[in-house]
């Protein structure tokens, strides 16, 4: 090949790069992701009944479910009664009842600004946010996050089922609708009223049909938004005792919960892993706690978990981190279960006092455990807390039902 051959090669070449350089320059930008979440919660459901309703309901047929716990552990420093005061705070704080402080429904209580709810977290690192909480049981506003959620653009209270329905409705047709949570009540009411039986059941299938139109809409915006990344997760504050008519024990009916999800979510809720020191009630352990929700929220909607938070649950989305946190106070041990090659970073009341390869699964503070104290467990970026309580201090166990 001559020379000049060679030269006009190189320059159709060239002009060819170029070319594809300002073509490629031309395509359309691709419009940043923008998550949402709506957070639908079911009062007093009891899981079994809900599925008695058969396959056809849409969370059997449209969402990720699986069973997880309420009420804390048993005996130990988490365990709270299993009632609606602190069961939301629980499922919208992320700890439980021990560092929320709403320890039952009296309407005095507020949760402790140490540790907020999502609604004051998302206002924080999302000022533009459009945050709502509408809701049919009304301390959830009037009470309990009565100055947390003040920064709410939607706050309201004592409306029926079907009205909460439709007010959500319109929110998620109308407005940015950044993350809202309703609250529908009358499951509960059902139960309280009669107990299981064909009144209860009809109060889940109502609470199912709502679901389903709920899930239609958030369908229908993500169609016409594909900008938009929705995550809705369905949960319930507390199960029910044998007869249905009560609550607030630590039976396994009354813990036993669920979460669901539109999307396919982490093993923390797939795949039980079993505290073997104290597995609890047939495993339920093992399963996904309450805690769970409000990480898994948090971290869709972009914040990264921070160890000074606290929080007492594993996210259900990305990396577990550790699974199983817990403390023995009388061994001064920490437990959790791990499989990970990495390293546990552990923090004590906001120091870090040491790192612990992650399959050894265990700690023991060298310094007891004589004291309540705050302990972070962080891997893969992921803090899950335990707060003990002291070891010398007696655990009393209250039957409260509501």
């Amino acid at each position: 090949m001559s020379i000049s051959k060679a030269l006009r090669w190189v320059a159709l070449l060239a002009a060819a790069l170029l070319l594809g350089l300002f073509f490629k320059g031309c395509e359309p930008r691709q419009s940043p992701i923008h998550p949402k979440t709506l957070l639908i919660g079911m009062d007093g459901v009891q899981l079994q009944h809900y599925e008695q309703l058969g396959g056809d309901t849409h969370l059997q047929r449209r969402l990720f479910s699986g069973k997880a716990y309420a009420g804390g552990v048993n005996g130990r420093a988490s365990e709270q009664p299993t009632i609606s005061g602190p069961g939301w705070m629980t499922l919208l704080t992320g700890v439980w009842a021990n560092k929320h402080g709403v320890i039952s429904n009296a309407e005095s209580l507020r949760i402790d600004p140490e540790f907020p709810s999502l609604f004051k977290r998302l206002r924080e690192a999302l000022p533009s946010a459009y945050l709502s909480s509408v809701v049919n049981w009304s301390p959830i506003n009037t009470a309990f996050l009565l100055e947390d959620a003040q920064g709410n653009n939607v706050r309201e209270s004592g409306l029926d089922d079907e009205r909460v329905t439709d007010r959500t409705l319109e929110i998620l047709e109308n407005t940015p609708a950044d993350f809202t949570f309703i609250q529908l009540d009358e499951p509960d009411e059902a139960g309280h009223a009669s107990g299981f039986g064909p009144a209860y059941q009809f109060a889940l299938r109502e609470a199912d049909d709502r679901l389903g139109r709920l899930l239609d809409k958030v369908e229908e915006r993500a169609y016409k938004n594909p900008q938009e990344d929705w995550l809705v997760i369905v949960c319930t504050d507390h199960g029910r005792d044998f007869w249905g008519s009560g609550h607030g024990g630590v039976t396994e009916q009354e813990k036993t919960v669920f979460i669901a999800s539109n999307k396919p979510l982490n093993e923390e809720l797939n795949q039980p892993s079993i505290p073997e020191d104290n597995p609890g009630p047939n495993n339920l352990y093992g399963y996904a706690a309450q805690t769970s929700v409000a990480p898994t929220v948090l971290r869709h909607m972009g914040l990264d978990l921070k160890p000074e938070w606290r929080l007492d649950g594993t996210p259900l989305l990305g990396a577990t981190g550790v699974r199983k946190a817990r403390a023995i106070e009388a061994d001064a041990k920490l437990l959790w279960n791990s499989d990970s090659s990495g390293t546990v970073i552990i923090h004590k009341n906001g120091q870090v006092v040491t790192n612990v390869q992650a399959y050894l699964q265990q700690w023991t503070d060298p310094q007891g455990m004589r004291q309540a104290n705050d302990y972070v467990l962080e891997l893969d970026d992921t803090p899950v807390a335990v707060r003990t309580r002291p070891a010398s201090k007696p655990f009393i166990l209250e039957e409260i039902s509501y």
